[in-house]
């Protein structure tokens, strides 16, 4: 090896790391825990470990297997050593679980129980449930697609043939379709993703020589993110470095954070970091808490956090970086304030930083919606990551084509989009029938097609029923009803939410249930706005959608994305939505100590993601299947001490008073749009966590006629208000009398009520 590249290395190595990560790097023999907590150089110390194995210690590149859990990741690791290394060096293994028992199983064919010449993807493996649903007769009870998921599902939590039969033997009939499905490869010739997995272990399981030959040879093993493993994973890891209870290689080293453990749903375990010692009893373990990535005060804000979770290494993270007044908690009064908020900060902001440098985070898909719409109005660009433009989702372009076709039912591309959703049996060969007849039939409709082919004996048996029922989804359907109405009706003569459920993997299905009842929830609101029609709603949708379609794709955009999303990524801003219970922590979480404490992981890795600011909204207010809620904050906020954060309410908040509480945060004294008074106050100091009203402003004299115009045109669509007797609601209509008197429609929990504007109160 070249003495300057090792000279080179080793500067690196005393100058550019601390004195932990340097520790993790220099370990010798034997098992190796590093606890790198979030921003704190994990994937530095990961690869430099692998460089100076090789520089420093003689070690051959072939002797070291290093596992990850992406092949982005891989990459990443890869362009590292080869920067230590030098271009044209052989570089070890370095790859993800499945590719490296892929590896393995093409060297040991013949150890094989049977041999295997290809790979089934998701599609060919999905074609092949099918096929075995419809020979069992069984699809109306199971789709392929949920199937699939129920074998992995049970692959990634056994590690052996025997376990897997007795996970299965809770349900025999699921037990026989997994039967027919691995004779269905046996004789195809083919294994599937966990198959690559199971099989690797097998060969370490039941072949004692391959096992002695591979240890001979593999002398250094390294995991990134050993939080996020399976069981078979870690097993897997345990039968290449042990015999029995005997240590048999060199070294094993594994990085992680529990505290960052947020994909149990994907089968990830965190008792894996948790009982490493136990597996590993002789293991050293090294902390890594200094974190390069956030100001201090984020990170105390996040370590007072996750001290909650009982589940864990303790460390506390911190930082050299120190900052003044870098987080702010706003309590909104509804997501659709929230959305406003968020729309007039990244306005403020984008004149001193890129909105690129801006992350908005959410729990759940669905949650995105109001965010966009008040992005949308206010002209601000935004790209949502890992995910779909609320409109452009599949499940909501699906019933806005159905919503199409009672306004339209010449909208030939929304027939043919909905016809076979949910399906129907019909076919590739009737759509190609019923397109002909209705080219030939131009002023025809879909109804007066659909009814010909029948009439004639085109489409005859089950084919025949299903074309009626579709038909009859619309029955009792007009333009000119409320969206609400319409949707309801079609969503419950679809059957669609038990569609979603058997179509997609629970967690998928569960997301897109969400976004159709959030689908209801935006059409309640556009309803009390005045947009009362079918046709008014999808002029609306569509106007949203044509302004998006027109942004600059190169241009600076505002980011958007789930909490999940956001893994492994950084931002200069972070704005964190939503924090109220049955949102963060979900609703589905909530009954077990485990779930909960991952909802706490999730929050902690948004705040985390934050380099230099952080702002937490949550709101009083939410519609929540077209009802207006009260929402309760999240736990999680009470656990974050108050002198930790300024805390605000901007439930009363107009744009002006907006823009300048949060142009004076960021520091850029913006002045508003138009003068208004404030009605607002900074902290005396940096112990009064929270910004109080002003007590007083002095008020000009004003004309009793004037003073009257202002009594009037105090309440707003969709304001807030409160009544003696039936609580708070919101205001869906304003009328104003001759006589000054202005009269109130509010929908309360209750029902709408119409009432004389004195005896509201307004929030």
């Amino acid at each position: 090896m070249n003495p300057e590249i090792k000279q080179r290395f080793n500067e690196f190595l005393t100058t550019k790391l601390n004195a932990e990560q340097q520790k993790a790097v220099q370990h010798q023999d034997g098992a190796l825990l590093v606890i790198a907590g979030a921003g704190s150089g994990k994937t530095r110390v990961i690869t430099a470990r692998i460089a100076h194995l090789i520089l420093n210690a003689g070690v051959s590149p072939r002797a070291i297997v290093a596992l990850t859990f992406t092949n982005k990741a891989a990459k990443e690791m890869q362009e590292r050593i080869t920067h230590f290394l030098g271009k044209h060096v052989e570089l070890p293994f370095i790859g993800t679980f499945h590719s490296y028992c892929l590896r393995l199983l093409k060297k040991n064919q013949e150890l094989l129980d049977y041999p295997f010449f290809s790979i089934l993807d998701d599609d060919d493996q999905q074609k092949l449930l099918s096929g075995i649903i419809n020979r069992a007769a069984l699809q109306k009870e199971v789709t392929a697609k949920n199937l699939s998921y129920q074998i992995s599902h049970i692959k990634n939590h056994a590690t052996d043939t025997e376990h897997i039969n007795m996970l299965y033997a809770v349900n025999p009939r699921l037990q026989a379709l997994y039967a027919a499905y691995e004779q269905e490869k046996k004789a195809s010739k083919c294994l599937d993703f966990d198959d690559l997995l199971l099989q690797g272990l097998k060969l370490f399981t039941h072949h004692a020589d391959f096992k002695s030959q591979t240890q001979d040879t593999v002398r250094h093993i390294l995991v990134d993110e050993y939080q996020d493993t399976n069981v078979v994973q870690h097993e897997l890891l345990k039968q290449m470095a042990r015999d029995a209870r005997t240590f048999s290689i060199d070294s094993i080293c594994v990085v992680g954070d529990e505290d960052q453990s947020i994909y149990s749903w994907r089968g990830a375990t965190i008792a894996n970091i948790i009982n490493f010692k136990k597996d590993f009893p002789d293991a050293v373990s090294i902390k890594i808490e200094q974190n390069y990535r956030s100001v201090q005060s984020i990170l105390d804000i996040a370590n007072s956090v996750i001290t909650h979770n009982k589940q864990r290494n303790p460390k506390v993270l911190w930082s050299e970086k120190k900052g003044h007044d870098r987080i702010r908690r706003i309590t909104c009064m509804s997501e659709y304030q929230e959305g406003d908020l968020i729309a007039q900060f990244a306005s403020v902001a984008s004149k001193t930083q890129k909105l690129s440098s801006i992350a908005v985070l959410y729990r759940t898909h669905f949650q995105s919606r109001a965010i966009e719409e008040a992005l949308i109005r206010s002209s601000i660009p935004y790209k949502i990551i890992g995910g779909v433009q609320f409109y452009d989702r599949k499940e909501i372009k699906d019933l806005l084509a159905y919503l199409r076709l009672v306004v339209n039912p010449f909208d030939r591309a929304s027939f043919f989009r909905v016809i076979s959703v949910p399906p129907r049996g019909l076919g590739l060969k009737f759509e190609e029938l019923f397109y002909e007849y209705w080219h030939n039939e131009t002023f025809l409709h879909f109804h007066d097609v659909a009814k010909k082919l029948i009439e004639t004996m085109q489409v005859m048996g089950s084919k025949k029923t299903a074309l009626e029922e579709f038909c009859h989804v619309f029955e009792g359907c007009a333009p000119t009803d409320k969206p609400t109405h319409a949707l309801d009706h079609i969503i419950s003569k679809l059957g669609y939410i038990g569609y979603l459920k058997e179509t997609y993997e629970p967690e998928d299905a569960q997301s897109r249930i969400e976004n159709v009842k959030e689908l209801l929830n935006a059409m309640k609101h556009f309803e009390s706005s005045g947009i009362g029609t079918i046709e008014q709603f999808l002029d609306e949708v569509a106007l949203m959608q044509e302004k998006m379609n027109k942004k600059d794709e190169n241009h600076d955009a505002l980011l958007l994305m789930t909490l999940h999303a956001a893994k492994g990524l950084e931002f200069d801003t972070v704005i964190l939505t939503g924090l109220e219970e049955g949102l963060l922590p979900s609703s589905r979480s909530m009954a077990q100590e485990d779930t909960l404490e991952e909802e706490r992981r999730l929050f902690y890795v948004g705040i985390t993601r934050a380099r230099e600011r952080l702002l937490i909204t949550h709101s009083r207010y939410r519609y929540a299947y077209r009802n207006m809620t009260d929402q309760i904050p999240s736990r999680f906020l009470d656990e974050i001490p108050d002198h930790l954060t300024f805390i605000e309410n901007a439930s009363y908040w107009k744009t002006p008073e907006m823009r300048i509480a949060l142009s004076k945060w960021l520091g850029n004294n913006q002045a508003p749009a138009e003068n208004h008074i404030m009605t607002f106050g900074t902290p005396k100091s940096s112990n009064n966590t929270y910004l109080k009203p002003a007590t007083h402003i002095s008020k000009p004299e004003i004309p009793e006629q004037t003073m009257q115009q202002t009594k009037i045109r105090k309440f707003r669509l969709q304001q807030p208000v409160e009544h003696e007797k039936f609580g708070i609601g919101l205001v869906e209509e304003i009328e104003v009398k001759g006589t000054g008197v202005t009269y109130l429609t509010v929908k309360f929990k209750t029902g709408k009520k119409k009432l004389d504007s004195q005896f509201l109160k307004s929030l």
